[in-house]
């Protein structure tokens, strides 16, 4: 640590770190650049203005286990020391925190104006995506700094991001400086020393102004807005800017679309305290229809910012992120894997917004457009924006009306979804593989029955006669003898083992047991016939047959037969009557199972329904999924 006088008003400016070449003195704010013992005054640097970050110069924390603290700033970007002398940069952005460390650079950096927007590159032997490309101007600093900066100083920088790390190439010096990092949770970080919340939250309260154009009155609510909206003209209005300086004018006529949740509500959702800060509607058009959908924009000192849209009374929860997943494009369906889970592409648009109200963290202005990507994994959505100079990332999490309704507490419940959304999870998710696990289950049982009765069944041919019937007189019945059938009560199986060849035979067949008189009357008829013709061999009907009576009693039974034959064909028909008693049966295991595969068919039915609503309003609907759509809706 080094301390020496400020020669511009004698105070002391102390260096902590040995890497800071640079510090802005604490009472003058002049900018000085340390030469050994010496301090050189560049001149004054602006004073930074209020904001409602918790971080401040002084502020310590931990990282990996490493103790750090904080030393110097340039508006959201703060310079960290850390005990074995590594310095690193906190940034703060859309509700994200990201720090990185000074690293290495390849050998050959492109030049600043040669990479664009979603390019690759490898930087630190990982590749990187190109997000976000600037030039940013130095208004202001705070503390120490590794290098020479003061007001007005350009700063072109490039963002990159990787599934799991943050790159920033800034070409600020003749030689490009990469720092790699990661995003990081805020409260991870475990921080002491942070600015007192009421300081913190005094200078984050509402903040109220007359719109300059129309003179309507306006509110600042969120720290870290960029620009604020007027919801009476239209008129985008600087933030930042203490005259509120007009960025931009609506120059239609403002329709006036009232947001459900409105601005300045306060709620409770997932844990934290939102207020309702920025609305905006966005549209898209697909083959000529326009879709729109709302937007909204609410803040929480503990989470920063957050998202929450609505199309058609379905709601998505979402959440910024600094990471870019990684990609597989040669599908027929391109997939995205980010946190260890597959997303599939599912619509690419040119998203416009049509109106907006409020404060938001960039200059959004009505006519503003952007190239859109949704990749779903239900109940996720992860999407992708690309506009002119920067490529963002945000996940969210489709979440029920009533939540949202509870949690700001609305006075009446807000509409009912409409169709099936893009990320709406399946209410049959998991139902066919439940009802598939307990088929199986209880298919396996209906087998070990199937089993049982096999092994133990009887299975015993208890009389058998032949029947020549040129022997019986024509339309004599025909009496077999008494054959006794024991054991308990079981089937029966009266089995017709013919000659026929191209030729019928009916049977009428009465059981008869000898002792109750209690009879069983059936008739078969026995047919089969074969041939040639110009397609070749042919043939129809079976020789034999047999026919099954259930639950017969044991007892003493004997067969009236009366046979019908066609006329003068006796001599060439004979017939074996053969009878089993307690034969293993396959129909009842069959028709079980055939019952049982009934409930996960259903389900898969159900669910494939569902799944095919959703996707019919994707980039990969059939050409007729519209008309599909609006006659199965549920």
């Amino acid at each position: 640590m080094k301390t020496a006088n400020c020669p511009s008003c004698g105070a002391p400016v102390t260096f902590r770190s040995a890497a800071s070449i640079l510090a802005v003195c604490d009472y003058c704010k002049s900018t000085l650049i340390r030469h050994d013992a010496d301090l050189e005054n560049l001149g004054k640097m602006a004073a930074l203005l209020e904001d409602a970050s918790p971080l401040q110069l002084a502020a310590e924390g931990k990282y990996q286990g490493t103790h750090f603290a904080v030393v110097g700033r340039i508006w959201n970007e703060w310079f960290l020391l850390f005990d074995n002398q590594r310095t690193g940069w906190l940034s703060e952005a859309s509700g994200s925190y990201v720090l990185t460390f000074l690293a290495a650079a390849e050998a050959v950096i492109p030049l600043f104006d040669e990479i664009v927007l979603g390019q690759y590159l490898t930087l630190a032997g990982q590749l990187f995506q190109a997000v976000n490309k600037e030039t940013a101007t130095c208004i202001a600093g705070e503390g120490e700094l590794p290098f020479r900066v003061g007001a007005g100083y350009p700063a072109p920088v490039i963002d990159f991001s990787s599934p799991k790390q943050f790159a920033t190439l800034d070409y600020s010096d003749a030689e490009p400086m990469l720092f790699v990092g990661e995003e990081v949770q805020f409260p991870a970080l475990k921080m002491t020393g942070l600015r007192a919340r009421e300081s913190a939250a005094g200078k984050a309260q509402i903040k109220t102004f007359n719109c300059p154009s129309c003179g309507a009155p306006q509110e600042i609510r969120a720290q870290g807005s960029a620009a604020l909206a007027c919801g009476s003209c239209g008129a985008v209005i600087d933030i930042a800017d203490k005259n509120h300086k007009i960025l931009s004018e609506y120059r239609g006529k403002l329709t006036p679309f009232p947001p459900r949740l409105p601005l300045g509500s306060q709620g409770k959702l997932r844990g934290a305290t939102y207020d309702v800060v920025g609305f905006m509607r966005r549209r898209v058009v697909v083959e000529g229809e326009s879709y729109e959908w709302s937007e909204y924009l609410i803040y929480s000192e503990q989470e920063n910012f957050r998202w929450l849209s609505e199309y058609q009374g379905h709601w998505n929860f979402i959440k910024p992120t600094s990471n870019t997943p990684s990609m597989a494009g040669a599908l027929t369906k391109p997939k995205a894997r980010f946190l260890g889970r597959d997303f599939t592409h599912f619509q690419t648009a040119s998203a416009t917004v049509t109106y907006v109200i409020g404060e938001f963290y960039w200059r959004v202005k009505v006519g503003e457009a952007a190239e859109v990507m949704d990749f779903v994994a239900p109940p996720l959505m992860l999407s992708r924006e690309k506009s002119g100079k920067e490529i963002s990332w945000s996940l969210g999490e489709y979440i029920e009306p009533a939540e949202i309704a509870a949690a700001f507490k609305l006075p009446s419940p807000l509409p009912a979804p409409i169709g099936v959304y893009a990320n709406q999870p399946s209410p049959h998710s998991g139902q066919a593989g439940s009802y598939w696990k307990a088929f199986w289950i209880f298919a396996l049982l209906a087998i070990a029955i199937q089993v049982f009765f096999l092994v133990s069944a009887d299975d015993r041919t208890v009389f058998q006669q032949s029947l020549d019937f040129a022997q019986i007189p024509k339309g004599q019945a025909i009496t077999t003898e008494v054959f006794p059938v024991d054991g308990h009560t079981a089937n029966l199986v009266i089995e017709n083992r013919t000659n026929l060849d191209n030729n019928w035979l009916y049977l009428d067949i009465n059981l008869v047991e000898t002792g109750s008189g209690q009879s069983y009357h059936f008739g078969r008829e026995v047919s089969y016939y074969h041939g040639y013709d110009s397609d070749g061999s042919w043939s129809e009907g079976n020789a034999h047959d047999a026919v099954v009576l259930s639950e017969i009693p044991p007892g003493n039974y004997l067969l009236q037969i009366d046979p019908e034959t066609p006329p003068g064909l006796n001599a060439a028909m004979s017939d074996r009557i053969v009878v089993k008693r307690d034969v293993p049966m396959w129909t009842n295991f069959f028709l079980a199972l055939l019952a049982l595969l009934l409930f996960p068919v259903v389900a898969w039915w159900r669910s494939s329904s569902f799944e095919r609503r959703r996707w019919a309003e994707s980039d990969y609907a059939p050409t007729d999924s519209s008309d599909d759509s609006d006659s199965s809706d549920d």
